[in-house]
């Protein structure tokens, strides 16, 4: 992945700007984050498995940008796109059936 970032990515103007505005989101949080887990193998265990459907996704993002090397401007944005679509179908829906559910739940027992 770092190859692809450094060779593909940042080559490109849209691509060296995601990256600099994801650092600069990614870095806010995550050495704290880093620092919560560091004494849990648990925890480790769990950031780890929550991170593998990220990972997928960013690998299919970049087998994406590699059909059509010659377009890399656009395949990096089409690639950002489809990784971002995919990542929050894997994180963002299932917090939304669940909130939906409680919703419902709530409803029908007649609270708000």
């Amino acid at each position: 992945m770092r190859e692809f970032r450094d060779q593909a990515v940042m080559s490109t103007f849209a691509g060296s700007q995601f990256v600099k505005i994801f650092n600069a989101f990614y870095y806010s949080f995550s050495p704290s984050i880093s620092r919560a887990i560091a004494g849990s193998p648990v925890l480790q265990a769990s950031v780890r498995t929550l991170i593998y459907p990220l990972v997928a996704s960013l690998r299919l993002a970049a087998a994406t940008c590699q059909l059509c090397p010659q377009a890399s401007q656009l395949m990096i944005v089409v690639s950002g796109v489809l990784a971002s679509g995919m990542v929050g179908l894997v994180y963002v829906t299932p917090i939304m059936i669940l909130l939906t559910a409680i919703r419902r739940k709530v409803k029908d027992s007649g609270g708000v």
